[in-house]
């Protein structure tokens, strides 16, 4: 089992990873079962994406849409086994080339050294909400 300083290490490298754009750059920090999840209230599509292709098609999600995607943790706070990170979305309108930011925040699991869960809510509070099963 992993210490929560452990997990926060682990998460700001995937975040290091995210930050470079290359997508095959966050593949070494997820486990095979790996689940991310799009809620309703993230997304007029949500989903739920599993595994190394899950996340490819995640990725894959942004093309047309947004150019020179990037995430970035602005906060990281280690609470019950979990790293939850306010995350912020930045790219270009894929046609307009306008600036666009998107903001959110993630639930991280953590399990042995890979990220086995990523899990999105608008804001931190719902985030917490989340976590504590409410």
């Amino acid at each position: 089992m992993s210490t929560p300083q452990q997990n926060l290490e682990l998460v700001e490298r995937l975040f290091a990873a995210f930050a470079t754009g290359r997508r095959d750059a966050i593949s070494e920090f997820i486990a095979d079962d790996f689940v991310l999840v799009v809620p309703p209230s993230m997304s007029a599509e949500p989903d739920t994406y599993t595994g190394p292709e899950g996340v490819r098609r995640y990725m894959d999600a942004f093309e047309g849409v947004l150019d020179d995607v990037r995430f970035h943790a602005d906060e990281l706070h280690p609470e019950q086994g979990c790293v939850l990170a306010l995350v912020r979305v930045t790219g270009r309108g894929a046609t307009s080339g306008l600036p666009v930011t998107m903001r959110s925040a993630s639930i991280i699991r953590v399990r042995d050294g890979e990220i086995t869960g990523i899990e999105s809510h608008p804001d931190l509070a719902a985030a917490r909400e989340a976590l504590s099963g409410r």
